[in-house]
C-alpha cells in the first residue's frame, strides 16, 4: 500500500509520520520537498531560458506581416 493516495491527500509515508510524529520523518519530507522544489525551478528556469534565446521562424512573421497588412486595411 506504500505510495497510494488516502482520501485525504496524504500518502502512507505521510500518514505514518503524522500518526507517530516522528520528526526525523517529517524532516526527511521537508527535505525532499526542497529538494524538488529546487530540481523543479532549476529545470524550467532552463527550458525557459532556451525558449527565449530561440528566434521567431520566418514563417510566422510572415504570417504576422499578413495579419497586420489586414489588419491595417480593416482600419
Amino acid at each position: 500500500m506504500r505510495g497510494r493516495r488516502m482520501d485525504d491527500g496524504k500518502d502512507d509515508d505521510d500518514m505514518d509520520a503524522v500518526l507517530n510524529k516522528n520528526q526525523g520523518d517529517a524532516s526527511r519530507r521537508k527535505g525532499k520537498a526542497a529538494a524538488n522544489k529546487s530540481l523543479i525551478t532549476r529545470n524550467l528556469r532552463l527550458a525557459y531560458g532556451e525558449v527565449t534565446s530561440e528566434g521567431v521562424p520566418d514563417r510566422f512573421r510572415e504570417l504576422l506581416d499578413q495579419l497586420g497588412e489586414i489588419e491595417g486595411k480593416k482600419s
